[in-house]
């Protein structure tokens, strides 16, 4: 009778092992501040991002950056005209795979004119911010990659698309100016 509780207890324990490989959620996936869809022309992109973004995918805000909000506007490209800058997890199966994208509205109608793949399980930071200082935002996204580290990667506007200007590791919290004067 033991053996039969033994060999029944180590079936459970080695499904549950299987089982749980997938790589847990931090406290910060976990507690977000409420994010707004809307700009500050009023604005509802739900509509639209619904429509543009994969079946199931799921808009992320930064608590730092753009204060929680999960687009981020800015006139990337420099012709005068605001394009608009998500970050969202797709989910497939069981795997998540964390993307940014660009829209650019033309002719009253949004569409993704980039998009790129993150790394890390989750976003630290996203934000358009000018650090080439050449009047133009560059789009600012910090990846979480576990025990307090992250890496940033800055895309800067070049040749009608957007490249990758850098690509920095750091610790903790983003301090933009510290990583700006150190370039």
């Amino acid at each position: 009778m033991l053996n039969k509780w033994i060999c029944t207890g180590l079936i459970v324990t080695s499904l549950l092992w299987i089982n749980g490989c997938e790589m847990p959620s931090t406290p910060m996936d976990l507690i977000k501040s409420p994010s707004s869809d809307v700009n500050d022309k009023g604005e509802d992109f739900n509509t639209v991002l619904r429509a543009l973004l994969p079946d199931g995918a799921r808009l992320l805000g930064s608590d730092h950056g753009n204060k929680g909000k999960s687009i981020s506007f800015g006139d990337v490209d420099g012709d005068g005209i605001d394009e608009a800058m998500v970050v969202y997890e797709e989910n497939l199966t069981k795997d998540k795979i964390l993307k940014a994208a660009l829209l650019k509205q033309h002719n009253e109608e949004w569409q993704i004119i980039w998009d790129t793949k993150g790394f890390g399980y989750g976003l630290d930071y996203a934000g358009l911010t000018d650090v080439t200082n050449d009047g133009r935002p560059e789009i600012i996204l910090g990846w979480s990659l576990g025990a307090g580290e992250n890496g940033l990667d800055i895309y800067e506007w070049q040749n009608n698309s957007l490249k990758l200007w850098t690509k920095k590791w750091y610790q903790g919290h983003l301090d933009l100016d510290k990583i700006i004067h150190t370039m």
